[in-house]
């Protein structure tokens, strides 16, 4: 039996490529995304390179009901999450909206996974979260920095 992962924000460009990514690896995955910030068009060529249907569902990570409606449709292995807003100068202009989607849609998520018995998540994190970094290249052991905008508060939280 394979793995089933869902994949939030599947249909912006990093989670594009990665579904290609895990078709390669053998694994099945259903897309989630609000489209905000992508296209049903990338899971079009996505499907064309990968040879099959992608199972997509639009809905928003803030959307609960949304949420267990797709969790209950299939048995969630693991979420690979990147549906999240991610233009630091909008996040300057639009801190609220970053807030709500990024940290309250995350929490959200993360509610109906638990429900639905899901416990492994990977969640899309930012360099913007080193601030001015203490080393470079950046390394896994590189510590935190100071985050100089409200999307990287958002991811570092």
């Amino acid at each position: 039996m394979n793995k089933t992962i869902l994949v939030t924000g599947g249909a912006g460009y990093i989670g594009s490529h990665t579904l290609i990514k895990l078709a390669e690896a053998g694994y099945d995955f259903v897309v989630i995304d609000n489209l905000c910030n992508s296209s049903e068009k990338s899971l079009e060529r996505v499907s064309e390179i990968i040879g099959r249907p992608i199972p997509f569902h639009k809905v928003d990570i803030r959307d609960r009901e949304g949420l267990r409606g797709v969790l209950a449709s299939y048995r969630i292995d693991a979420c690979i999450h990147f549906a999240g807003l991610k233009a630091v100068g909008e996040s300057v202009a639009k801190p609220y909206e970053y807030y709500e989607n990024n940290i309250g849609g995350t929490l959200v998520l993360i509610d109906a996974l638990r429900e639905a018995g899901c416990k492994n998540l990977i969640f899309s994190s930012s360099a913007t979260v080193y601030g001015n970094p203490a080393v470079i290249p950046i390394t896994e052991e590189c510590p935190k920095g100071k985050c100089t905008n409200p999307y990287g508060q958002t991811k570092s939280m």
